[in-house]
């Protein structure tokens, strides 16, 4: 987190599908097949903030919900270019913001 970039405005998204949240919600305290979770402590409300991102984990999350949306998952590999920020002290060979 103290490399994060947090929004002030707005400080949380509008809209996120609710079916969406929920299997957000329980893959993080349950888990999936395979895996045991982070156990109880999700929150709604933290997953709503605004933030720009630190690493292009949000194209995967994407991906992987598109992915999960058919009815067969089937491994797959993705390759992903994007901007990316951090909260860095600028310098020569660090900025706030790279792909």
């Amino acid at each position: 987190m103290q490399d994060t970039f947090f929004l002030k405005d707005p400080v949380s998204c509008v809209r996120v599908p609710e079916d969406y949240k929920e299997r957000v919600r329980r893959t993080h305290e349950e888990g999936l097949p395979g895996s045991f979770g982070y156990g109880p402590g999700w929150s709604a409300e933290e997953t709503m903030k605004n933030i720009l991102r630190t690493h292009t984990t949000a194209i995967s999350s994407q991906m992987l919900y598109l992915q999960a949306q058919q009815q067969e998952f089937k491994p797959m590999k993705y390759f992903s270019i994007d901007r990316v920020f951090r909260n860095e002290t600028l310098d020569a060979t660090h900025l706030a913001e790279f792909h």
